[in-house]
């Protein structure tokens, strides 16, 4: 019986980790996630997601499973000065805890958008 008990557990802990589950796709404003999809999680890794600001206004999120290649590295208010973005990047190790989740400011997005279809329009004429 004491024997039955550690197996009992090892079994339930490899069960409990062995299939977490990452969301995994480029959301964007407006559309949302594009090429969504479920990665499995790696033992040792965790699901990742980097959001992408112009300012202080929502560009665009990855959302991934971590790798041995390319593990998870939490970072907040990483500057790209050529580009003028900033990149925050948030780990976590539970069953899709990486949710698509909606961003604020859809309407910033929106607004966006719309000034580049008329800059694009007023640059065909």
């Amino acid at each position: 019986m004491r024997a039955l008990l550690p197996l009992a557990f090892s079994v339930l802990f490899c069960w409990a980790t062995a299939d977490i589950r990452c969301h995994s796709c480029y959301k964007v404003p407006v559309l949302g996630c594009v090429d969504r999809q479920s990665c499995r999680l790696e033992p040792g890794q965790q699901c990742l997601t980097t959001n992408v600001y112009l300012g202080k206004m929502w560009v665009f999120s990855n959302l991934r499973c971590g790798t041995p290649e390319e593990p998870c590295r939490q970072e907040f208010n990483k500057t790209n000065h050529k580009l003028g973005l900033n990149y925050n990047t948030t780990c976590c190790s539970r069953d899709n805890c990486n949710s698509p989740a909606p961003r604020h400011a859809p309407t910033l997005a929106l607004l966006l958008l719309t000034s580049l279809a008329v800059l694009g329009l007023w640059l065909l004429h």
